[in-house]
């Protein structure tokens, strides 16, 4: 059985793109993976099939826990990105789900448990949390402020999402660890495994920011075994 990488195609995508849902369809109706893999965990499938009430995400209000509290305005800003730009977050992920099942692909979720993530969160030191949840409502107004089909454009070159990406890391380095790094390894290892169970391709869908550290791990895995 082959474990080359290159049986894996990813689909970089933009959560809240309607580009990216377009690209995504397409893909799998071209390549007709064995399994369409997605970046979404249990619990994070199961809200975006039962999204809360309209009404209930505007009014969400600070809990105390400054985790939750972080995780509520990274969901407050995609949802106004989304608005402004005319497409729900996630889905892209609830489009590979649909053409994956359309032509009898396998669907797997991929992603870390949204709990572990959050547990990893509570690792970060306070002072971090504390200031990039003080920079998402800044975030938000700028935005806002902005062509938001021009800072779309900007997320969908590959150049543009490095660059955000390395000034995240270099400003929240543990945050980047536990909301990135964590992840891309337990994306690569879960792809690993799902390598040795087909033959044949693989789509994974994933946030544009996630895919050259899941190839680098994955690569890495690979490597590792095939020196073992």
């Amino acid at each position: 059985m082959s474990f080359s990488r290159d049986r894996v195609i990813f689909v970089p995508v933009i959560h809240t793109d309607a580009e990216s849902v377009k690209r995504v369809r397409e893909t799998i109706k071209q390549q007709r993976p064995d399994v369409v893999a997605v970046e979404l965990d249990r619990e994070r499938y199961e809200l975006l099939q039962n999204p809360p009430e309209q009404a209930s995400v505007d009014q969400m209000t600070p809990s105390g826990d400054m985790i939750q509290n972080l995780m509520q305005q990274f969901a407050l800003l995609e949802k106004n990105l989304g608005d402004m730009v005319g497409s729900d977050a996630g889905a892209e992920m609830l489009a590979a789900i649909e053409e994956g099942r359309a032509i009898g692909a396998k669907i797997a979720l991929i992603d870390r448990p949204l709990q572990m993530t959050m547990q990893a969160l509570s690792r970060v030191p306070l002072d971090e949390i504390y200031r990039l949840a003080g920079m998402i409502p800044e975030i938000s107004v700028d935005t806002e402020g902005e062509d938001a089909t021009e800072v779309m454009e900007s997320l969908r070159e590959e150049e543009g999402v490095a660059t955000l990406m390395n000034q995240f890391r270099e400003e929240f380095p543990n945050i980047s660890r536990a909301l990135i790094d964590e992840r891309d390894e337990f994306i690569a290892r879960a792809l690993r495994t799902i390598l040795d169970d087909v033959e044949g391709k693989i789509v994974a869908v994933l946030g544009a920011g996630h895919i050259e550290g899941v190839k680098k791990q994955l690569q890495r895995l690979l490597q590792q075994e095939s020196a073992g």
